[in-house]
Order: structure tokens, then sequence, then C-alpha cells
């Protein structure tokens, strides 16, 4: 990149005069002293959270631990059904603090919760703050009512693999189910009627699995065969899923995943 020098000597010459015309008669009053204790939030930014606990907590950190230190909350939005502490803590010697956010019991499950919490100036450092001067923390939390329902072992035809201690959670509110895909690492949402039939509430979702020749691997609910319950002659409860995996160029049919319910 080059220089406009013209413009680089009007600046410097524009510089040597004010200079040039300060005295010791010119008021002078220091701006506010940049805070030393760097302190921000461990996960700044803008998140969405899931919660089904009646609290959370939020974490803060400081590179100068030489002594106690308490630094003021300022509350910039914060939901009715949220209680936050005024201060966070920091002991002699503590890099980091953990603040315990409350939930009100009356909280609503599957509505959206919003907090929004900055840390005073002269706490921070300018150099690390953000663009706006200092660190902010902006959270969408959405209280749930699943809970673990069942734990079991899957089984996957396609993947070919099995995982122990899989928690099946159930949520009253939808009369949902849903546990975690270890292989596809994907959360499966499904209903079950009262005949056994299951729903899967995803259509189809990329998988993360990529096939070398034909790109990202696909699951989709499969109409070749039905989703179920099964109970067998022992008691033993099997969730049946019917998927069909697909890539770019087409298909490579069907096959059953097996939730099975641990006694």
């Amino acid at each position: 990149m080059k220089i406009n020098k013209i413009f680089l000597f009007a600046a410097m010459a524009l510089t040597s005069l004010s200079l040039a015309s300060c005295s010791d008669d010119d008021d002078f009053t220091p701006g506010k002293a940049a805070g030393s204790n760097d302190v921000y939030f461990t996960n700044q930014g803008n998140q969405t959270v899931s919660l089904e606990a009646t609290s959370f907590t939020i974490t803060l950190g400081r590179s100068n631990a030489s002594g106690a230190l308490s630094v003021p909350l300022k509350q910039i939005q914060v939901s009715p059904m949220l209680t936050v502490p005024a201060t966070a803590e920091f002991a002699a010697g503590e890099t980091e603090t953990e603040v315990t956010i409350q939930v009100n019991s009356e909280a609503k499950p599957f509505t959206d919760l919003h907090l929004r919490l900055s840390i005073p100036e002269e706490y921070t450092s300018p150099y690390k703050a953000p663009t706006n001067g200092v660190p902010e923390l902006n959270i969408n939390i959405q209280k749930e009512d699943y809970a673990p329902f069942k734990t079991g072992t899957y089984f996957s035809e396609f993947w070919e693999t099995e995982e122990e201690n899989i928690v099946l959670e159930y949520s009253p509110m939808l009369d949902t189910y849903r546990f975690q895909h270890v292989a596809m690492d994907e959360t499966f949402t499904f209903k079950v009627d009262e005949e056994g039939n299951i729903s899967v509430l995803q259509s189809a979702f990329a998988t993360a699995y990529v096939h070398p020749d034909y790109g990202v691997i696909s699951a989709n609910r499969s109409s070749d065969a039905p989703s179920f319950v099964d109970v067998d002659e022992d008691g033993v409860t099997t969730y049946v899923f019917c998927f069909e995996y697909t890539v770019s160029a087409g298909s490579f049919g069907s096959a059953l995943d097996y939730f099975v319910v641990n006694p």
C-alpha cells in the first residue's frame, strides 16, 4: 500500500502547530483510568442454552489474581423469572469464579428467557474488551421439562455400531422422547402413539459423515418399514427405527436401528 506523502506532511504540520499552541495555562482533566483487573466472561458473546434445572452458572475470569475482588454485574436485560447476584466474587489468588443464576420454579417450560450482562469499564481492559468497550454476555435460555426416562443400548445396522448407557429423555408437556445418537452426533426426537407406532420428528438431516466420492450422507425417515415399539415375552422394551441413508448419487437403502431399554 502506498502512503500519500502530501497528506502525511500536512498532518504532521497540523500536529506541530497544535503542539506549539499549547501553554501552561490550558486546563487538563485526566480521563478515566483503565482497569487493571481485566475481568471478562469466559464465554463472551451470544449463546443459546436449553435448561432442565432450576439454576445455571456463568463463569468470569481475570488476569490479575493478586487479591480478593468484588465485581458488579450490570444487568442490561434480565427476564423477570431469572435472579442474578449483584456481584461476582473473586477470592485472592482466583483467576476464575462462578456465578449462579436462579430460575424461578414458576417459569413455564419451552418459553424463552433472556439474560444480558456486562462488566463495568473500570474492571476491564480496554485492549481486550469488544467494540462496545465492555465485555458482555448475552444468553437466550429455554427452560425444558425433559427428564431422564430410561437408559439403554443403541444398535445401528447401517453404522455397525453399539453404544451403551444412552439416556432416553421424556417431556410430559410435549409428550415427546429424545436421545443423542452418538454415531451420527444428532439428537433424535420422536413420539409414540397409543398403538406403539413411532413418529420421528426429523424428516431428514445431514449426518456427520462424508462419503469420499458422493459427499454428505443423509438420514431420512424410511417409507419401506415403520418405526415402532416392541415388547418381547420377557418384558424387554425395544424402540425400532427405520432410516433410509442417501447421498447425492442415490440411496444406500434402508436399515434398522434399535434402542434396547435396560432391564
